[in-house]
C-alpha cells in the first residue's frame, strides 16, 4: 500500500495542494479560485486530480458550504505546513538576495586583483563588516569564462569588451609610465621627450595582449623604434627582466608603485604623451546580481579616482 501511495503522490504539485488549501479555507471553490485568480473550473479539476492521484475523498460537495471530510482535515493540516516551510525557504532566499551582508565572488586580472583592486576589497569589507568578497585572479580569458559561465558575479580587467552576453562598466584609467632600473640614464629626470626611446633595449608584453598591441600602435604613431630584448605575459616577469638588465618598458604606473618607493625602479614620465590603460568592470548580462554585488560595484564606482596613478600589480 506504501508503495501504492508513494507512486501516486510522486505526481502531485505545490500548485494544487496550494488550491487545495484556499477551497478549504474559503469552504468555496469559487472563493478559492478567486483568491488565487484562476477559474473555478480550473479550482474544481485541481482537486478532483488531486483526489484521484491520492486515492481519497477530501471534500463532501453535497454540502453547501463545502465540508470537508476526516481525510481531508489530516491533508489539510499536512499540506499548510508543507507550504508555510516553502515560503519561508523562499523569504529566507529573498532576504538574503535583497541583504548587503552577504558574499560575492570577483575574479580579476592579476595586475588589477593583487594590489590595487585589495585594497579596495579591504575597505569593503571593513566598512561592510557582514560582507565577504572572495576575490580571485585569472588570466584575462579565464577572467570572461567565470563571468559567462556564472562563476562569479563581478569581473575585473583591462581593456575590457562587452559583447552580446558581457556587460562593461568603466571603472579607472592607470597611467602608463616608462619604467627604468634604478641608475638607467633615462631615469636621470622625471620626464623625458618620448623620441629619447629610440633603439632602447626594451621589455615588452607577449604580443596577444592588448596592452602589448597599444604600446606598439604609440611606438608606430611616433615613429619610434625600439630593441625588443624578450617579452612576457605578466609585469611581474618584465620587472625581474628590468632589474638584471639595461632595458626599459612601458608598464602601468600602479604596478611599479611599490619598487619605485623601494628604490629599485625609476618611473619616468613621456612628455605629452597621454598612454593609458582602461580597466573595467565585466558582469554577464541578464543577471540578476545579489544585493552584496550590486553593493561591492557601487562602492568601486564611488571610490574610484578615475585615473590612477600610483598602486601596484602583475598582468595585463
Amino acid at each position: 500500500m506504501s508503495e501504492i501511495l508513494r507512486d501516486r503522490t510522486s505526481s502531485l504539485n505545490l500548485q494544487s495542494i496550494e488550491v487545495f488549501c484556499e477551497v478549504v479555507k474559503s469552504r468555496s471553490f469559487s472563493k478559492g479560485a478567486e483568491r488565487l485568480s484562476i477559474s473555478q473550473s480550473a479550482a474544481s479539476q485541481q482537486v478532483a486530480n488531486l483526489e484521484q492521484v491520492l486515492g481519497l475523498k477530501l471534500l463532501d460537495r453535497s454540502y453547501r458550504p463545502l465540508q470537508v471530510t476526516e481525510d481531508g482535515e489530516l491533508y489539510y493540516r499536512g499540506c499548510q505546513q508543507l507550504l508555510e516551510g516553502y515560503r519561508g525557504v523562499l523569504d529566507q532566499i529573498r532576504r538574503k538576495r535583497n541583504s548587503a551582508e552577504g558574499q560575492v565572488r570577483v575574479v580579476s586580472i592579476y595586475s588589477v586583483g593583487l594590489h590595487t583592486l585589495d585594497d579596495f576589497v579591504r575597505s569593503y569589507m571593513q566598512e561592510n563588516s557582514g560582507s565577504t568578497v572572495r576575490l580571485e585572479y585569472y588570466h584575462p580569458v579565464k577572467v570572461y569564462e567565470a563571468i559567462l559561465n556564472d562563476e562569479a558575479e563581478v569581473g575585473v580587467m583591462s581593456y575590457p569588451r562587452s559583447s552580446r552576453h558581457v556587460e562593461v562598466i568603466p571603472w579607472l584609467e592607470e597611467e602608463m609610465v616608462l619604467a627604468c632600473p634604478s641608475g638607467h640614464q633615462l631615469a636621470k629626470t622625471k620626464e623625458i621627450d618620448a623620441h629619447r626611446l629610440e633603439g632602447a633595449n626594451f621589455v615588452a608584453f607577449e604580443k596577444d595582449l592588448k596592452i602589448r598591441r597599444e604600446v606598439d600602435r604609440f611606438f608606430r604613431e611616433n615613429e619610434i623604434q625600439v630593441n625588443i630584448l624578450s617579452e612576457f605575459d605578466n609585469i611581474e616577469t618584465i620587472k625581474q627582466a628590468l632589474d638584471i638588465s639595461t632595458a626599459v618598458s612601458i608598464l602601468p604606473a600602479p604596478g611599479v608603485a611599490r619598487e619605485v618607493e623601494r628604490g629599485i625602479i625609476s618611473e619616468v614620465r613621456l612628455k605629452g604623451v597621454n598612454l593609458r590603460r582602461p580597466v573595467g568592470i565585466v558582469v554577464r548580462k541578464g543577471r540578476e546580481l545579489t544585493a552584496t554585488a550590486r553593493n561591492f560595484i557601487s562602492f568601486l564606482m564611488d571610490s574610484s579616482p578615475g585615473v590612477l596613478l600610483e598602486s601596484a600589480g602583475e598582468e595585463d
